[in-house]
């Protein structure tokens, strides 16, 4: 059974509890908002919590484009923004409180609506959160309304701010096309395609978190199976999402996204790139899993990998 309850949490205020005799799920409520804690009962948050407000952007550019000073933290968690990024468009200060509700959805779960202020870009943003009654399993719906009287072209970008310390599995298309592509490998211009920390095989990718290392780096794809997974703190954190074969998204054509720096690592999936005129709505919804996991792997051998992911059925677990 899941209870919802509003407490303090650390330095970030107001927060919304989400809990069951598996999972705890923690939302903030003064600021964002962000998923700012989840775990399995009894163990560490597999989500980064910025407490020092580390990670930051702000400057000349909010100024002006803003008219006033304004700083966007990270804060860390699970976050709705949306692509194409840019700076300081993408930036926008989320530090005001959020209003809720608790759904009553008559399912196998309790579900809470989150709906910030809209944003200086003409954006209003929803995010719906379920926890299901017996399971660490979460159904995150990330909506986007276009409310700044004009048309735009957008796709809603949900990421996943992960702790410091771990690794990240993510498929490659194996399809058989004949003589077309099969897949997309997107880089950015600060990434490294020697880097240590990243590894590319035929079936998967991997992305690890180093703390305090030097350098960004980031990938995309097109992530046709949907699916990738961070190892961290005792357990396997699973984000399972849809790609629209035939579908357009940012980026030459990328429905994930992973990028990570000496903090964090995030974990992104991406919707289709919508034009919305003024009152419309577009959306992406997301299934997370928690599993305990002692186990490791060869995050530079294709083959440790593979076991790896064969053994905890990381491919069919939700869907």
């Amino acid at each position: 059974m899941v209870t919802i309850t509003e407490i303090q949490y650390k330095n970030f205020g107001r927060c919304l509890e989400m809990k069951n005799g598996t999972a705890t799920v923690v939302v903030t409520l003064d600021i964002g908002p962000r998923i700012i804690s989840y775990h399995l009962n009894g163990r560490d948050n597999i989500l980064l919590e910025d407490e020092q407000r580390v990670f930051f952007e702000r400057g000349e550019s909010f100024k002006e484009y803003f008219g006033e000073d304004k700083t966007w933290y990270i804060y860390g968690g699970h976050r709705l923004w949306s692509s194409p990024e840019s700076m300081p468009h993408s930036y926008v200060p989320d530090n005001d409180p959020v209003e809720y509700s608790v759904l009553d959805s008559g399912s196998n779960e309790k579900s809470v609506s989150l709906t910030p202020l809209p944003t200086r870009t003409g954006q209003q943003h929803n995010i719906i959160i379920s926890l299901d009654n017996d399971s660490s399993r979460v159904k995150v719906v990330h909506n986007i309304k276009n409310v700044s009287g004009a048309i735009v072209t957008l796709a809603p970008w949900p990421m996943t701010v992960c702790s410091a310390g771990g690794v990240e599995i993510f498929p490659q298309s194996t399809k058989d096309n004949g003589l077309l592509s099969n897949r997309r490998n997107v880089f950015w211009s600060y990434s490294d395609i020697n880097d240590p920390r990243f590894f590319l095989g035929n079936k998967y990718g991997t992305l690890k978190q180093v703390p305090d290392s030097e350098g960004k780096f980031k990938i995309g794809m097109n992530n046709e199976d949907g699916w990738a997974a961070y190892i961290n703190k005792g357990q396997i954190f699973l984000k399972n999402f849809d790609m629209n074969i035939d579908g357009e998204y940012p980026d030459f054509g990328c429905n994930f996204e992973t990028f990570t720096n000496g903090i964090f690592l995030e974990c992104e999936s991406l919707g289709e790139l919508k034009t919305l005129k003024n009152g419309q709505s577009t959306s992406i919804t997301e299934e997370w899993e928690l599993i305990e996991c002692s186990d490791s792997f060869d995050h530079r051998n294709e083959d440790s990998i593979d076991e790896f992911v064969k053994k905890y059925d990381l491919r069919n677990r939700i869907g």
